[in-house]
């Protein structure tokens, strides 16, 4: 549990990069932390992300987590502006739900205790 809230707060940080390079107009964070895990709720309102990428947001999300790489790689979060960021968050949390409904694009991020 070594930097755990550290962790947290680099994958928010990285998700609101995202959403602001895009010119969101609003966007809610909410964190809410459990003593078996932590998740991440972000809605990111009429969204202005096309149907391609959140489903390329979906299944990056969606790869298994892989602690040991997080473990060595996740202080290295913002230091390029492309899709590695993503593929890192990707290896920190353990399951991600992606949806769009009615014009508004939902994110769940589970992060397991280990």
């Amino acid at each position: 549990m070594k930097h755990e809230v550290k962790k947290i707060c680099k994958i928010v940080d990285e998700l609101t990069t995202l959403f602001l390079k895009e010119d969101t107009n609003e966007v809610d964070f909410k964190i809410i932390t459990q003593p078996d895990r932590a998740i991440v709720k972000i809605v990111d309102y009429n969204t202005k992300y096309s149907e391609e990428f959140i489903a390329h947001l979906k299944k990056t999300l969606n790869n298994q987590r892989q602690s040991e790489i997080e473990e060595y790689y996740w202080q290295l979060a913002g230091e390029t502006d492309d899709d590695d960021e993503l593929t890192l968050i990707s290896v920190m949390i353990d399951s991600a739900t992606v949806e769009k409904r009615d014009g508004n694009l939902y994110i769940e991020l589970v992060r397991i205790n280990k």
